[in-house]
């Protein structure tokens, strides 16, 4: 099971990967634009897989731009990622990005709960242009937080499905049992609302596996 650290900070990478990330998630939208002289810096040196993602207003981040500004802020960064995160108003640039080589998160937030066959059919539309769906529901009750876990469970892998706020937050950690491909901690710094510290992942997945 593998573990995304999401850095709201690039200061905040030397924690992760001493916390034990697996994958690193720079958050684009909240650590602004860095210098490209400085990327390499920050970058080049890191032995562990990088998510680049830029996260619109529309699904909960702080990105205002539109396609153009998303791929021009993207382009400093584009030699150091592993993965890139892609919402489908940005899908224009998969095939490009996929020409690169570039492992596509093609990701999906929503305030609300869909039902099932709502749900296989965002699956349906991400998959279309990216690699790995990404899913990211609300949950309004436990009734709704099992039938993620079904849905993660008999999705077409991989697949990564996760939950917005704080509210029923322990569905973040059973998801990964379940099938989804990852789960975002954060290591000081809660970038998304409801993350686990990544110790506490990794203290989670010492107890299951002495289960």
């Amino acid at each position: 099971m593998r573990c995304a650290v999401s850095v709201p900070d690039t200061a905040l990478i030397s924690h992760a990967l001493s916390a034990g990330a697996d994958i690193i998630e720079v958050r684009l939208d909240l650590t602004g634009r860095i210098p490209e002289q400085n990327a390499q810096e920050v970058f080049s040196d890191i032995p562990i897989p990088l998510i680049f993602t830029l996260r619109s207003t529309n699904e909960g981040g702080s990105f205002h731009g539109g396609p153009a500004e998303w791929w021009e802020m993207l382009q400093p960064y584009l030699f150091y990622a592993t993965y890139i995160d892609i919402e489908e108003r940005f899908a224009s640039f998969a095939p490009l990005l996929k020409g690169m080589g570039k492992t596509l998160i093609s990701s999906y937030h929503t305030p609300s709960m869909p039902d099932s066959h709502a749900l296989a059919l965002r699956e349906s539309s991400l998959r279309s242009f990216g690699d790995i769906p990404k899913i990211v529901v609300s949950p309004r009750s436990e009734d709704d937080v099992i039938a993620l876990l079904s849905f993660t469970r008999q999705a077409r892998k991989p697949v990564i499905t996760s939950i917005m706020g704080t509210r029923f937050r322990y569905a973040r950690l059973l998801l990964p049992l379940f099938g989804s491909y990852l789960v975002f901690c954060h290591c000081g710094t809660v970038a998304s609302p409801g993350q686990y510290h990544v110790r506490e992942w990794k203290e989670f997945c010492r107890l299951v596996r002495d289960l």
